[in-house]
């Protein structure tokens, strides 16, 4: 894929929506590429994040291991951004991540994030507020899981 296709492709990603061509460049450019082979992993919960993958081509299934059978808890496609907490703090990866088919990434290391944010620092401005709007949406629901959690549910 070409540098061009790549950034068009970041542009797509809602995380990324509004972010100048420029900034994104810098992320397509230094990115690096992977190719994950159908049933192989991009990685297992637990492991350490180091960043976050924009899926370019194909498929992954984030999957929950510790059910028999392990279930399937969301299917990405193109232009979906894998881990994106990732990109801003250290943490550990929640499920698995599953090729289903052959598929393609654009692995963005969080020190290249962080380039980004540092060169580029009203960007920083817009993605807090992004993130913001995201937390204050879940809101509800985190309420919902807590009441559920403590035996009633709010109505």
């Amino acid at each position: 894929m070409t540098l061009e296709r790549d950034i068009e492709l970041l542009k797509s990603v809602p995380f990324f929506d509004g972010i100048p061509a420029e900034p994104l460049k810098l992320i397509a450019f230094s990115a690096d590429s992977r190719e994950i082979e159908d049933g192989r992993f991009l990685f297992s919960a637990g492991d350490a994040a180091e960043g976050g993958f924009v899926l370019v081509e194909g498929r992954i299934d984030l999957v929950d291991e510790t059910k028999s059978p392990p279930k399937v808890l969301d299917r990405l496609g193109p232009g979906a951004l894998i881990g994106e907490l990732a990109l801003i703090v250290e943490t550990k990866r929640p499920a698995t991540a599953l090729a289903v088919g052959r598929a393609r990434v654009l692995a963005v290391r969080r020190s290249l994030f962080r380039r980004m944010l540092g060169e580029y620092p009203e960007i920083a401005v817009t993605l807090r507020d992004r993130i913001a709007e995201r937390l204050a949406s879940l809101a509800p629901e985190i309420g919902r899981i807590r009441d559920v959690m403590e035996g009633g549910e709010r109505r």
